[in-house]
């Protein structure tokens, strides 16, 4: 999805600011933060980057050079702080997803992450959405939702709504006092059930948006 694409989308459906992570490049997201820095009329964007660790995803926020794919989660993690960046744990509970973290690093990335994503606009079950929000519960971190889109109707499926534009410093605060507006009705998780086969696929060039705020 290009820049341009992801403008209209965000556009047609109201969407003030996403983080743009995509797999294992932070090229899209920083092009996307130069193009709305100099268009006040474009989303505010937060640069970020799902790097493929070793034990399964996970989304650095605000960073600003690349993360290397491939190394364990904990010293992705290490690298995302090197950046002051926030860590942000994706789809904790993604079903048929090669990117899901490993059940056995699960509990601890989630109690290290500063937020835990509740809500994907790619879940597959209601159950998924269900243990996620629990796991965000257990260890005390603020619930997120993502659209994890990767094409313009997917722009906007999952978002918090939130009291103001965040920066680095107020996010998490910010999403913790959030609301999450709706989960996903029955026809969108038929329609992520009937998007598996292009997810197989093209899962070695994906790339992702998650709509973190919209007013």
């Amino acid at each position: 999805m290009s820049p341009a694409e992801l403008r209209a989308a965000a556009g047609r459906n109201n969407v003030d600011c996403i983080a743009v992570t995509d797999h294992n490049t932070l090229e899209g997201a920083l092009w996307a933060l130069e193009l709305s820095q100099a268009d006040p009329s474009l989303p505010r964007v937060i640069p970020g980057i799902e790097v493929s660790t070793a034990d399964g995803d996970v989304i650095g926020l605000y960073v600003r050079e690349p993360i290397p794919s491939g190394l364990s989660v904990a010293e992705t993690m290490d690298l995302i702080r090197e950046q002051d960046g926030l860590v942000y744990l994706p789809h904790p509970y993604g079903v048929a997803r090669r990117g899901t973290i490993s059940s056995r690093v699960r509990n601890r990335v989630a109690r290290q992450a500063d937020l835990v994503e509740v809500l994907n606009g790619r879940s597959l079950t209601p159950l998924s959405v269900k243990n996620s929000a629990r796991l965000a519960l257990t260890h005390g971190k603020p619930g997120g939702a993502g659209s994890d889109a990767h094409g313009p109707l997917e722009v906007g499926r999952a978002c918090m709504l939130i009291e103001r534009y965040p920066s680095r410093e107020d996010l998490v605060p910010l999403v913790a006092a959030g609301v999450l507006p709706a989960g996903l009705q029955w026809h969108e998780y038929l329609l992520n059930w009937a998007l598996q086969p292009q997810s197989v696929m093209t899962r070695f060039r994906r790339k992702g948006v998650h709509t973190l705020t919209r007013r």
